[in-house]
């Protein structure tokens, strides 16, 4: 499984290295950004390589969707914490149950043992 992960993983380094190669021209043309905010002056961005406006947008939504998802992951490792615990005592519940069994199952076979004995030995 590992060894497909890394052919995966460099198929699609690959593929990404051939579309930059590709639009290698655009990629490396700059271009500035003006943002235009109500109430004030417009703000603007100096020029830059669109290489490196794509590479900021992508992390920005990288973070956007990794703190998104972080309420959802501790929400996650509670519930595993307490499914875990619930285990935990039910086994150990599971565990004395079997004690309490096996020690009727022997008390029971003793109690049935007893009598046989006694007769065999009033008997002689």
């Amino acid at each position: 499984m590992k060894k497909i992960k890394i052919a995966l993983w460099i198929i699609l380094l690959g593929f990404i290295v051939i579309i930059f190669l590709s639009n290698k021209d655009y990629f490396m043309a700059k271009q500035g950004i003006q943002i235009n905010i109500p109430f004030t002056e417009p703000l603007q961005i100096q020029e830059l390589p669109n290489a490196i406006y794509f590479l900021v947008f992508f992390l920005a939504g990288f973070l956007v969707a990794y703190f998104i998802s972080l309420s959802e992951r501790f929400k996650s490792k509670k519930t595993i914490k307490n499914l875990n615990a619930a285990a935990t005592s039910q086994l150990k519940e599971i565990s004395v149950l079997k004690k309490e069994v096996d020690s009727l199952k022997s008390s029971a076979f003793n109690s049935q043992t007893a009598p046989e004995d006694q007769n065999i030995t009033g008997a002689t």
